[in-house]
């Protein structure tokens, strides 16, 4: 799991979805917005739309928080973002190693 100071607290979150810009990907999309802290923070949204068995949403919760915090571990020169990561259905049948190309692609991108 990503540490603590790496999750954005959940008072935040909502500032961040409704005035923060979108990006999208084949299996995320993304929403973020500039903070004043010196490191990215994350946060994953999996809603019961998603899918119906927490087990499953939490399943896909921990793979993308497990490639972020490889991400943070070794890239420093990462920019200042909030990012919300909401995932798309698509990623129930993708491996570790496709989640975290695609998750790695959309940080730095950012």
């Amino acid at each position: 799991m990503i540490a603590k100071k790496f999750k954005i607290p959940k008072k935040h979150i909502a500032l961040i979805l409704k005035k923060g810009e979108s990006f999208d990907s084949k299996l995320f999309v993304v929403r973020f917005w500039e903070n004043k802290i010196e490191f990215p923070r994350f946060r994953i949204i999996v809603s019961t739309k998603f899918a119906k068995k927490a087990v499953d949403r939490n399943k896909i919760r921990r793979r993308i928080y497990e490639a972020l915090r490889l991400i943070t571990k070794e890239k420093s020169n990462l920019r200042h973002l909030d990012i919300v990561f909401i995932p798309k259905k698509q990623i129930l049948k993708k491996e570790f190693q496709e989640i975290y190309k695609a998750a790695e692609e959309l940080v730095t991108k950012l």
